[in-house]
């Protein structure tokens, strides 16, 4: 059975040679066959091996000798034991979780404490074949699509399950062939879960009724649904980076054209991309597909990220919850004007050294008033005269007809008072560009800041 579970490890590259892992030990049949075991590959297998133990402060008397059993378990093995507590109830009820959601929150976060502990490389926790089972099964009954019905995966992050292949009678029957002891967890026998009546009632009437090797139908079930679960996500993957604009921005036309089974997945991993995936959920995804055909500015607030349309892109992200702090300063015509946002550095040059560049604007020196000219942020009733356009016009339609996205509006600009004479990334105004009549140039560069600065 351990040469199993080694090719199971090796099969799944769950732990290579000079890695350590943290093993969760509850003191039940499980965790203390799995303790074992990767304590006895461990030096054939080349790896380390630390424990670490939770009192969820569930079960009185009886979870402090859990404790004290997995303290004599881990001496008897020569395995370094971290130990750890707190008042799951309590923080059930402060939070407004069921009991079972807070002591798996809480013991994750334990063993992410422990693995930090030991510097450890992964935590091995010990969940079996049965318990792949009751995880498809509850899924199942919850509506989960092919993600769900995957169930538990070998490795996801840092937690591994090097017992998957196996089932309880196995791992109860090795426990008994190597002489180990165990404890048992008396809530494990009460009917007070949904986990737990899957366990006691759901499982052992199909194994009854309908199929007695339903446990492993199940987990070879899961098994092909991951290949297929794994290909899809793939698929939508690509689809995602051919739609992508930029940074957290996707084409919407290219994203809609997806396939259905394509386009929730890309939209999940478009969340991911932009931090947000612990609480997002298929109401979400669907609220933003239908962002796909909304108007442009049409926004979402989802949990962890904000989502809205820019014309033909889709963004996601945060938006800024208030106006950018406006802004400033007189031009210095030969030198540095700084701003938050970049810098222009300005020179007077002869008519030959004119350049086109949409960050660079060459004046007419000649055109430009004596004095007045500041670089600032915008303001409501701004007017640009593109060059060579045919006038005047509000600079945030000038935006708007060339599609500019809203978070690339807010450039520093050269104006004088409302007049606008440079927009940085576009032109100069008409009023002020140079022709074959020009004998002096101002000539200024824009420099942008980046976020490494």
């Amino acid at each position: 059975m351990r040469q199993r579970v080694a090719d199971f490890i090796a099969q799944h590259d769950l732990l290579r040679a000079g890695a350590s892992a943290v093993v969760g030990v509850s003191g039940g049949a499980d965790s203390v066959a799995l303790l074992h075991m990767l304590a006895a590959l461990a030096p054939s297998m080349g790896f380390t091996v630390y424990a670490a133990h939770f009192n969820h402060g569930i079960r009185g008397a009886a979870a402090d000798a859990d404790e004290a059993f997995v303290q004599r378990l881990c001496a008897r093995f020569g395995v370094p034991l971290f130990c750890g507590r707190a008042d799951v109830p309590s923080l059930a009820e402060s939070c407004g979780q069921t009991l079972e959601q807070a002591a798996r929150e809480v013991r994750y976060a334990f063993l992410e404490e422990a693995r930090t502990h030991f510097g450890a490389d992964v935590i091995a926790v010990a969940h079996h074949m049965d318990d792949q089972a009751e995880t498809l099964l509850l899924h199942l009954v919850r509506g989960a699509g092919l993600a769900g019905l995957v169930g538990m995966k070998p490795r996801r992050g840092r937690v591994i399950r090097p017992l998957l292949p196996l089932r309880r009678s196995e791992i109860e029957a090795y426990l008994s062939q190597e002489g180990l002891s165990f404890r048992t967890d008396e809530t494990n026998l009460l009917r007070d879960g949904t986990r737990n009546r899957i366990r006691l009632d759901v499982l052992p009437y199909l194994a009854e009724h309908v199929n007695p090797a339903v446990v492993p139908a199940l987990y070879a079930a899961s098994e092909l649904l991951a290949q297929d679960e794994a290909y899809l996500c793939e698929a939508a993957g690509q689809g995602l980076l051919s739609a992508q604009r930029g940074e957290n921005a996707y084409d919407r036309a290219a994203l809609a054209a997806l396939p259905p089974a394509l386009l929730g997945r890309a939209v999940r991993m478009a969340l991911a991309a932009a931090g947000a995936e612990k609480d997002i959920e298929r109401t979400h995804v669907e609220q933003v597909i239908a962002l796909l055909q909304g108007r442009t500015g049409a926004r979402l607030h989802l949990p962890g990220v904000d989502v809205w349309t820019d014309y033909a892109l889709l963004c996601v992200g945060r938006l800024p919850e208030e106006a950018p702090e406006p802004f400033e300063v007189p031009l210095v015509r030969a030198g540095e004007t700084c701003t938050e946002k970049g810098v222009f550095l300005a020179e007077e040059v002869p008519p030959e050294r004119f350049v086109r560049d949409p960050f660079i604007a060459c004046f007419d020196l000649d055109k430009l008033p004596a004095e007045g000219l500041s670089v600032r942020s915008r303001r409501p009733g701004d007017r640009f005269f593109p060059l060579n356009a045919p006038g005047r016009r509000k600079l945030k339609e000038f935006f708007i007809d060339r599609k500019v996205p809203r978070a690339e509006r807010e450039v520093p600009l050269i104006a004088c008072g409302q007049e606008i004479l440079f927009v940085p990334g576009f032109s100069v105004a008409d009023t002020v560009k140079v022709d074959e009549k020009t004998a002096r140039i101002l000539r200024v560069t824009y420099i942008p800041r980046t976020d490494a600065e």
